[in-house]
């Protein structure tokens, strides 16, 4: 959503507190901050972790009238995702020093993955891990909260997403900055491995498509001092299928559901997939076409008709399978930004043919994994908005089910986090005031909310009701 549309969430604030440290542009420059829409009835009630991107601020957890109750500024500092756990402990990337940034696996200059108490005390390392985007606990498939699967395991397996630095001349003769699925035990042995550039020949990418990603495989300087890599795929998030519905009814017929499998979502190709976990290959796939007559193939059979309502997906995030235990389990839920992504054909837009997908609206969508059959999509248009472009986060963001059925959605380019009804009613709205100074910008990059029982160390927190002003007649008073 845009920033005209924020102050439609307005809270009562001061001229002071409504000013802005944006420059000024198209959209407004002045709008509340913290909460600004709250009704306590109708929410599934509890915290909200989120890292700021700001390096001083880290990770920040608020209540639900947006008071910060804890704050680890040495955790995610400008990484994503911090994760809470229930006891009081986060997960995160941590630097072992200012300058260790890295995200590539086992690297020197990489941050570390830990695991922190309420303290800040490490309890958990992953050395040089280099997480970026995702990370996985077991016996929590997707890192948020479903019941009886608690986050709370950090002591045992876990999923890390990575990068290693590769050549493959199939995709590219530059570098590649490849994407690295790694499992690792309790005692952080590596049990399980997946490079995605092994896997090139399984997602299926048009002629046309596979020869501008040869010229353009998103090429450009990493993390690491003095590397540039080809970002080709952008593996944005991964996590396991976890218990569903679809193997309890049909094990056979359903194997690509298999629990310990995992999706995976990419980027910059428009494309899911889900990996076997035992072979490692593709069995899975939507993208990087989503035309009414493009051919899905699933289970071994190809379907004509089945992206015909889905939609073009253009650089999606979060694509993974709701848990069981939580309305929708067993369906697909994305974040569809739109923004721009893709390979192909060049057009006025993208003259190089890189990123050459591109559209101006943002949306939520959850869908049948065997059909593609859509159960549920949030946007501007769900909304009643009349403009498209009033939901929109061009990267980042994401998608939480919860408990009672709402979705917690982070639109993390403007650092915007709304909890909507299945109706599509916003019943709680946050706005991150934590900007970036030298980019100006307060994106996050996924917000979560956890129970109120993951953290003891606090007592039950009030809950007052926010209820904006009227938008066309709130006015900021002279000095």
């Amino acid at each position: 959503m845009n920033r005209r549309d924020f102050l439609a969430g307005a809270a009562a604030l001061t001229a002071t507190a409504l000013v802005s440290p944006m420059e000024a542009m198209s959209f407004p420059t002045v709008f509340p901050h913290g909460t600004t829409i709250y009704k306590p009835g109708k929410c599934w009630n509890g915290y909200t972790v989120f890292g700021t991107e700001v390096e001083a601020e880290g990770t920040v957890l608020i209540d639900m009238n947006g008071n910060v109750v804890k704050q680890w500024t040495d955790i995610c500092q400008a990484e994503h995702p911090p994760k809470l756990l229930k006891g009081g402990y986060l997960a995160g990337a941590k630097r072992p020093a200012h300058d260790r940034k890295g995200r590539v696996w086992g690297d020197e200059h990489s941050t570390d993955l830990v695991v922190v108490d309420w303290n800040g005390k490490v309890v958990r390392k992953l050395p040089s891990a280099g997480m970026h985007h995702d990370y996985q606990f077991e016996g929590s498939p997707t890192g948020y909260h479903a019941p009886g699967m608690p986050v709370d395991n950090f002591k045992g397996k876990m999923l890390v997403l990575s990068h290693k630095f590769t050549h493959n001349a199939k995709i590219t003769d530059k570098q590649l900055y490849d994407d690295y699925i790694v499992e690792v035990d309790k005692n952080g042995k590596v049990i399980w491995e997946w490079l995605a550039s092994d896997h090139f020949d399984e997602m299926h990418f048009p002629p046309e498509f596979r020869k501008t990603m040869r010229k353009y495989p998103t090429y450009s300087m990493t993390r690491t001092p003095g590397m540039k890599g080809g970002d080709w795929i952008h593996v944005n998030a991964a996590s396991y299928l976890g218990p569903n519905k679809w193997w309890d009814e049909d094990p056979a017929k359903y194997k690509v559901f298999n629990p310990e499998n995992i999706i995976i979502s990419n980027r910059q190709t428009n494309t899911s997939c889900i990996i076997d976990k035992k072979t490692g290959k593709i069995v899975w796939q939507i993208g990087p076409y989503y035309y009414r007559d493009s051919i899905w193939e699933f289970n071994g059979k190809r379907y004509k008709k089945a992206y015909r309502k889905l939609g073009q997906i253009i650089g999606q995030h979060h694509t993974h399978m709701i848990p069981k235990g939580l309305p929708g389990e067993g369906n697909i839920m994305v974040y569809d930004n739109g923004g721009y992504a893709g390979y192909g054909p060049r057009n006025p837009g993208a003259p190089y043919g890189w990123s050459n997908a591109r559209r101006d609206y943002s949306r939520v969508i959850e869908f049948d994994p065997r059909t593609l059959k859509v159960v549920w999509e949030h946007s501007a248009k769900q909304m009643g908005m009349r403009n498209k472009y009033e939901f929109y986060s061009d990267y980042v963001s994401s998608a939480q089910r919860l408990p009672n059925g709402n979705t917690m959605i982070t639109n993390g380019a403007v650092g915007q986090f709304q909890e909507v009804t299945p109706e599509h009613e916003i019943v709680w709205e946050y706005i991150s005031p934590y900007y970036n100074k030298k980019g100006k910008y307060n994106l996050v990059y996924r917000a979560m909310r956890v129970p109120y029982d993951y953290v003891p160390q606090l007592k039950h927190p009030r809950e007052k009701a926010v209820t904006p002003p009227e938008n066309t007649t709130f006015r900021i008073k002279a000095d």
